[in-house]
């Protein structure tokens, strides 16, 4: 498993323990001298890592085939692994903010070295902070422990090959596509441990907030710090920001382990009464899908009114933790009604210039455009 280390900016920032097995005995290796790479020099990390084995190569671990479709409607299939770099970058920045190497603020006996491997006191190695194997007493893992501690990239590599597993473990988002950022919500769930403190509905959480953000301060579930990361990046050197949808909160229930989810739509964890589109990653060359619901704005209901959940309290105030988002549409009614009125306008005109001018006139209409269903 992959533990996270800490929350928020001092995470991010100023977040760097590196103990040894004399510090820690529980850990295995032994950190190794290096310079950390940059932010530019972390992009094409990220960006190779993302496409899986078939690009890092002898650079990763091997990582099995993951699963594709849950028949909504694409069918199941096996493919080739392949990751979100935008989500390969927030889990990153919760875990070590893009750190392989610092220079030791802790134990005491490490402070004044130079700098080196990343390693936790529960034994996180490195930038994706890979716990299993790394440790005395587990068994010898199937990838290389010297190369998670001393290279980025396939650290990096081996933190996706856990990611793969979590996705392979629980139950599909949306239609499960891997290319998609918002249908691993659940796996980055369980990348930090399919536990009751990750569960959105917990009381623990504010039952009205939004996308958690690295300025905040605010508590927050793992996987929604992780995507508040890609939101709100705090550098366009950190990439692109992206605003993620969120799934329905009454979906989820209250246990540890949620169920198959409906392709996330909302716009803020706790409330669908604004909508947001899914994101096929740009490193897999996507961007927003134009059918991954609607735009971040309010949905109106047939008659035009805003719409609310069925408490009739604001966005994020329901007791229960539901929402209406799947009820909601854009009003079709007005349009209908313009077009049937501009038809009659032109049939009009149309008549009286007849009657002008004794010749034959040719009249058309534009064809309505088709409406988005909302989803």
């Amino acid at each position: 498993m992959l533990v996270a280390l800490a929350s928020g900016v001092a995470a991010a920032q100023g977040y760097c323990p590196s103990y040894t097995p004399a510090d820690e005995p529980t850990c295995k290796y032994n950190p190794v001298a290096g310079t950390n790479p940059t932010l530019a020099e972390w992009q094409p990390i990220f960006d190779l890592v993302s496409k899986g084995p078939s690009a890092w190569g002898t650079r990763g671990p091997s990582v099995p085939n993951i699963g594709s479709g849950c028949g909504k409607p694409r069918p199941s299939m096996q493919v080739a692994p392949h990751f979100p770099c935008e989500l390969l970058k927030g889990i990153a920045r919760q875990e070590s903010g893009w750190k392989h190497f610092c220079r030791p603020s802790t134990p005491a006996s490490a402070v004044g070295q130079p700098s080196r491997t990343i390693i936790s006191f529960d034994c996180g190695y490195g930038v994706g902070q890979v716990t299993s194997g790394m440790r005395v007493a587990d068994p010898t893992p199937s990838f290389d422990p010297i190369r998670v501690t001393n290279d980025p990239t396939y650290n990096l590599a081996t933190g996706t090959r856990i990611l793969a597993d979590k996705w392979r473990a629980t139950e599909c988002v949306g239609d499960n596509d891997p290319d998609l950022v918002e249908d691993w919500y659940t796996a980055t769930w369980a990348y930090n441990g399919l536990a009751y403190k990750n569960n959105p509905t917990n009381p623990i959480y504010s039952a009205t907030r939004g996308p958690w953000q690295p300025t905040s301060g605010a508590a927050a579930p793992y996987q929604e710090k992780v995507f508040g990361w890609i939101e709100f990046p705090t550098s366009p050197d950190y990439g692109t920001a992206v605003a993620l949808a969120f799934p329905m909160l009454g979906e989820i229930g209250s246990g540890t382990r949620p169920p198959a989810l409906s392709e996330p739509a909302c716009a803020t964890p706790t409330s669908c009464a604004n909508r947001r589109p899914v994101h096929r990653s740009l490193c897999l060359g996507g961007g927003p899908s134009p059918d991954g619901g609607l735009p971040d704005a309010a949905i109106t209901t047939t008659d035009g009114a805003p719409a609310s959940d069925d408490s009739g309290m604001p966005p994020g105030d329901d007791p229960d933790g539901s929402c209406a988002c799947n009820t909601g549409k854009r009003s079709t009614s007005q349009p209908i009604l313009a077009l049937f009125s501009l038809a009659a306008l032109g049939l009009a005109l149309a008549t009286r210039a007849r009657a002008r001018t004794r010749t034959r006139t040719r009249t058309s209409a534009p064809a309505p455009a088709r409406a988005r269903r909302p989803r």
